[in-house]
């Protein structure tokens, strides 16, 4: 990549972040794109840095006039757009979105619940919302969680047919897995862990499948099993190549329930046996899962055989990575040991997180329909992400001034003025007011014999006023500020990292609602959180 092209790209940044392009943004992308330039990272940011100071430097007609010179840089698919499946029975089409209510859903838990969505809606048939909450120990459910799912959903777009909850279906399973005891598909396992995994590795028949298990199944109920010294199993093929589908355990008994709704029960389905009965159930004719959960497949349709049921038709995904996102593990680990807010904190994955930080759902919905559902593994940019939500919002966003640490300074001989500042630099939504006289605050350090120009406003130089036009020959640095006032307002901004910018925002921001999402200038979005009568708190979307 030779200079003309890396400075063609930074204009295009600078361009999208109106006239400011960001360093980290340009040298993520570049490297986003040319992944071969990652091992020479260190000698290339120099030069990159250059580039952008060279092109910060210019006002933002200037640099569209120079784009338009360039000619737009085309964007690559950085993922490749999936069209929609075919299906082999696309009468009647049943999905299900399973999630276990262990916290808020989050952007990966998205890509299932959206697919389904979209499934749902191209062929015309149901759409059922299940909550997989039979793991009251290990991932108990939270009792805010199964609200939190049908918010988020509901946010997305995603209206259910139905909504199961899988905790009040026990008496169910318990029905099922009596019915394959009798017809010999099932069997209690009392032996301990490693001699069963001795045995299971060996293709050895277990000894237990010859007793009687009617009153062993009974046992696990009353007390005389204790946790951990009887399984239900399904009878397999004990030869069969993968270890796992070989008597895979269907029931357990659990002695620490941590279940928000059913706190008594003591025998619960694992996720296979309760999940497979489900699906046949409700009549779920075709799942989205994950290309990890394979293995599920083998094993459900032991289940399906015994019973003479057919088996839904299955699309697997890989994984979806999105850098600057954290995980789900490491989510529940941040909230456990306190390190975060909650599960709605700005650094955190999670839709109510985004919700937050003011993205919109028509962007994740666009975002998640171009990743499609292919199995191959997918890593993307957060920026990625962001400029699916920039493209939605950007034209609806109204542009206010926050100075960041305030610094107090004088433009000797300025005029006194009465000026009316765009509210968008492209169309037309308005004007703030502002009253100017010689006192103003910045945040950008001011050098000696450096030209500065207001935004909207005047030129200046050496803390002296200059001129009041927009003069490109003069290759005035573009600067935001305000006018020393007590009209202007406490502002706290909430950083995805974990940090807080304070300042001053302008007066025009108290009339915004909580919720509001606007771009402060040469900042970024940012989504009004909190409103105080002397304080406004924001947290920050992205640029």
């Amino acid at each position: 990549m030779n200079i003309y092209e890396i400075e063609r790209f930074v204009i295009d940044n600078a361009v999208n972040y109106n006239g400011k392009a960001n360093l980290g943004s340009v040298i993520g992308a570049l490297m986003g794109l040319h992944p071969e330039l990652r091992s020479k990272a260190k000698e290339l940011t120099p030069e990159i840095k250059k580039i952008v100071d060279k092109v910060n430097a210019m006002d933002l007609e200037e640099q569209k006039k120079l784009l338009r010179e360039y000619g737009a840089i085309e964007k690559p698919e950085k993922i490749e757009k999936d069209k929609m499946p075919e299906l082999k029975n696309s009468k009647n089409v049943v999905v299900r979105f399973a999630p276990n209510p262990n916290g808020a859903i989050s952007f990966g838990h998205c890509r299932p619940a959206l697919w389904n969505w979209f499934i749902k809606g191209h062929y015309t048939g149901k759409y059922l919302l299940r909550f997989d909450d039979t793991d009251p120990q290990v991932k108990p459910p939270i009792k805010e969680a199964y609200s939190w799912f049908k918010d988020d959903l509901k946010w997305l777009g995603i209206k259910p047919s139905k909504i199961i909850i899988q905790s009040k279906r026990l008496k169910k399973y318990y029905k099922y897995a009596q019915e394959l005891i009798n017809i010999g598909g099932a069997y209690v396992c009392t032996c301990n862990s490693e001699k069963k995994r001795e045995l299971l590795h060996k293709s050895i028949k277990c000894p237990c499948v010859d007793k009687y298990q009617t009153d062993r199944w009974k046992w696990m109920f009353d007390g005389t099993y204790k946790a951990g010294e009887a399984v239900l199993r399904i009878k397999t093929d004990i030869n069969a190549p993968n270890p796992a589908l070989r008597d895979w355990a269907a029931f357990r008994i659990v002695s620490e329930n941590k279940h928000p709704l059913d706190s008594k029960s003591v025998v619960w389905p694992l996720l296979n046996f309760a999940s497979a009965i489900d699906d046949h159930d409700f009549k779920v004719t075709h799942i989205v899962r994950g290309i990890d959960l394979q293995v599920s497949d083998d094993r459900q349709k032991y289940l399906y055989s015994y019973f003479g049921w057919k088996y839904p038709e299955t699309m697997y995904h890989g994984k979806l990575l999105v850098s600057g996102i954290k995980s789900t593990s490491e989510t529940v680990k941040l909230i456990n040991e306190g390190k975060v807010s909650g599960w709605d904190d700005p650094s955190l994955g999670t839709i109510r997180a985004l919700r937050r930080r003011g993205f919109c759902p028509e962007a994740i919905r666009k975002f998640m329909y171009d990743v499609g559902i292919k199995k191959t593994d997918i890593n993307v940019s957060f920026e990625t992400l962001a400029s699916f939500n920039r493209e939605f919002i950007d034209g609806k966003t109204k542009r206010y001034f926050f100075v960041e640490n305030p610094q107090k300074m004088m433009i000797a001989d300025s005029p006194d003025l009465e000026i009316e500042a765009p509210s968008h630099p492209e169309l037309n939504m308005g004007v703030r007011k502002f009253d100017t006289h010689q006192y103003f605050y910045v945040s950008d350090k001011i050098e000696k014999g450096v030209l500065y120009r207001f935004m909207h406003l005047f030129n200046f130089i050496n803390g002296k006023y200059h001129s009041a036009e927009m003069d490109k020959s003069l290759k005035a640095k573009l600067i935001h500020w305000l006018p020393v006032s007590p009209e202007n307002i406490k502002v706290e901004v909430l950083m995805s990292d974990g940090s807080v910018k304070k300042g001053l925002g302008e007066s025009a921001l108290k009339k915004l609602k909580v919720g509001s999402v606007v771009q402060f200038e040469r900042f970024g979005f940012v989504r009004l959180d909190q409103k105080f009568e002397n304080k406004l708190i924001f947290v920050f979307g992205h640029k």
